[in-house]
């Protein structure tokens, strides 16, 4: 009779049952050695070996094999390749980020125009974020109505943000692409860092 191809989970039994520990549909380990010798010492290393063979198997992300110039870790490749410009808490709790331009940038963007991409960016977060007569107003006038008027009204932040995306936009077209990098729009990373992409 054929061993089942999809195996428990885990099934455990007393003394004089066997443990068998399912890795994954293809691998099955017995672990009491009764029926097939392992072929690595212990029952227990070979078990943990191979859940350490299984892990990894999983976590690797192989591009297709089509691609000459891709990398053989899809993963290794998107984390290897991002950069990012990090928050500035110098100045408190404001969302600003590092005018500092980063090494793997050196040499490739013009570090000036770098500094100014970054710094309109902090002061359009800054226009958004600030304790205006306008931003107060929103606020009680959003509060007032159940924030029904933010169905109505675009407030003041979002315009804002949209803004911050459509200037991402431009200077990507503009600096990065030609230099061969991608900024990724700060609010798909909710404004924590900024994440510049080598293509």
């Amino acid at each position: 009779m054929q061993p089942p191809t999809t195996p428990p989970a885990v099934a455990t039994g007393g003394a004089r049952s066997s443990s068998v520990v399912a890795l994954t549909p293809r691998r099955v380990l017995n672990l009491d050695n009764s029926r097939q010798p392992l072929s690595r010492g212990t029952p227990l290393e070979a078990a943990l070996a191979a859940t350490a063979d299984d892990v990894c198997a999983r976590k690797t992300y192989a591009l297709p094999a089509s691609s000459d110039s891709a990398p053989q870790n899809a993963l290794q490749h998107s984390l290897a390749h991002r950069i990012r410009v990090e928050r500035d808490y110098s100045t408190g709790d404001a969302r600003q980020f590092s005018l500092k331009l980063p090494d793997a940038l050196a040499g490739r963007i013009d570090d000036q125009r770098f500094m100014q991409f970054v710094g309109h960016i902090n002061e359009l977060l800054a226009k958004a974020e600030g304790a205006t007569v306008r931003n107060v107003l929103e606020g009680c006038l959003a509060f007032a109505t159940l924030y029904l008027s933010t169905l109505v009204i675009k407030p003041h932040f979002k315009k804002t943000v949209d803004d911050i995306s459509r200037y991402v936009y431009r200077e990507n077209n503009a600096l990065f692409r030609p230099a061969g990098f991608l900024v990724i729009d700060p609010k798909q990373t909710a404004y924590m860092f900024i994440e510049i992409i080598s293509l």
